[in-house]
């Protein structure tokens, strides 16, 4: 490891390696910080990325990388007697192999690893991230410069919150806008049914605020888990890893499973950070708060950031502007590819978080939503045709008022936030302004659903 390099990124997770290899690509002297060894990278996730995702940013992907193809999605009743499925292309990975692929791409361009090292801290001076803190393998500590720096360390933002709290970009994780959570690869002793679907089971008894997940990797193995939300974690102490318990007591098919990894994590879920950039300084992946609000899934946004962070760098190092300003065009170029959906996806998770499972049972008998709605709303935001039908069920069909109230609330402010993220700044001197416009609209949706929750 060298103490001077043009980038620096910190997390050799799938944005950061995979960002890496992008950079080497272009020229750039690249260092990624990752904690576990070379040879054991292994990140816990739900295994799953869309088709799609594979074949924009690595279509020659090996194929003993993917372990199962999928055909779409189960979304599953409370009761478990309603199930809507949503057709979808994607693929199970091997975690291992595929954080591996990545980082042989990187090496290969001519990145270098620093492996079983962890960065302790961002260097900032004169209001500029200058480089980081390594703890390295050997248990010594080095200052590592860097023309600009990278934070790749996930739903935890390690580099970015120890800036000073004063910047936007440092802003800490809320609970209420993440999902903690619990799951395990297992072999079962049975062949599984329908091996090419995901199946997602909305249930807040098992699951509150969030889904617990049955995604087949082979015939018989499957990662099993569930995402319970950050605030009833915080405020209620539960526990991700007993009420996965639970539901290992309540599925007689799960009773004598052998366990071949367990783990949990934090899944940031909510709209994007409000800047992605400082100067010298950019977020991705996780860090960046790129990850679908609704499901969680987070490896495509990982590639998508990486992708538009480099390409954003490659011209920065070009023009000799690595401030804030000179990075800006990251923030906006994210934000029209995938930060706008992000957002209004964030109003409607919000919604289905305040939802009981009474009214998310009617809601799915009533077909409230059916297949082609379930898609276009869990991965695009597009709220128009849930408007038609909201209004059409209404008429025909006893439906709690509550229910119809929050999704009809819903709707009108993914529109709202969805005009204020097509004005997003063209400059960071007007974030600020922008900013407070964000907070103010989120306050008022909030406000008014708890309203909406405590009177049904």
């Amino acid at each position: 490891m060298q103490t001077r390099y043009d980038v620096v990124i910190a997390g050799g997770g799938t944005a950061g390696l995979y960002m890496a290899y992008m950079l080497a690509k272009f020229g750039f002297s690249v260092l990624v910080v990752e904690q576990k060894p070379l040879d054991n990278l292994f990140k816990v996730t739900g295994d799953a990325i869309g088709k799609h995702h594979v074949q924009q940013h690595i279509p020659d992907l090996p194929q003993d990388v993917i372990v199962n193809y999928y055909r779409g999605a189960l979304v599953i009743s409370p009761e478990e007697d309603i199930t809507i499925e949503v057709p979808g292309e994607g693929y199970a990975l091997d975690i291992s192999r595929w954080l591996r692929e990545l980082a042989r791409r990187a090496i290969n361009a001519g990145a270098e690893i620093a492996d079983s090292s962890s960065v302790v801290k961002p260097i900032y001076e004169n209001g500029q991230v200058t480089g980081v803190v390594v703890s390295r393998k050997d248990g010594t500590h080095a200052q590592v410069q860097a023309q600009v720096t990278v934070d790749a360390t996930g739903a935890s933002g390690a580099v970015r919150t120890k800036l000073p709290k004063e910047l936007p970009i440092s802003e800490p994780l809320a609970p209420q806008d993440a999902s903690y959570a619990f799951r395990e690869i297992v072999e079962l002793e049975h062949d599984i049914e329908r091996q090419d679907f995901i199946r997602i089971y909305l249930d807040q008894r098992i699951a509150p605020g969030g889904y617990w997940w049955f995604f087949p990797k082979s015939q018989r193995v499957a990662n099993v888990g569930l995402g319970i939300w950050g605030k009833h974690v915080r405020e209620l102490g539960y526990n991700p890893a007993r009420f996965y318990e639970r539901l290992v007591k309540a599925r007689p098919e799960l009773s004598n499973r052998k366990i071949l990894h367990s783990g949990g994590g934090i899944v940031p879920t909510r709209r994007p950070l409000d800047t992605l950039v400082w100067n010298r300084f950019l977020a991705i992946g996780d860090a960046a708060c790129a990850v679908n609000p609704v499901h969680g899934g987070g490896l495509g946004p990982a590639l998508l950031s990486a992708k538009l962070a480099s390409e954003t760098l490659a011209l920065a190092f070009e023009k000799g502007d690595l401030s804030v300003r000179g990075l800006w065009s990251y923030n906006i170029r994210y934000i029209q590819a995938y930060g706008l959906k992000q957002a209004k996806l964030d109003i409607f998770r919000l919604a289905l978080q305040h939802m009981s499972n009474e009214e998310l049972e009617a809601g799915l008998r009533a077909k409230l939503v059916e297949s082609q709605d379930v898609l276009s709303l869990s991965s695009e935001g597009r709220e128009q045709s849930l408007l038609h039908r909201i209004k059409l069920v209404f008429k025909l069909v006893r439906l709690p008022l509550s229910l119809i109230r929050k999704l009809a609330l819903a709707v009108s402010y993914m529109r709202k936030i969805e005009n204020l993220y097509r004005t997003y700044p063209e400059n960071p001197e007007k974030l600020d302004i922008w900013r407070a416009q964000v907070r103010k609209l989120y306050e008022e949706y909030l406000r008014k659903l708890q309203t909406l929750t405590e009177t049904r």
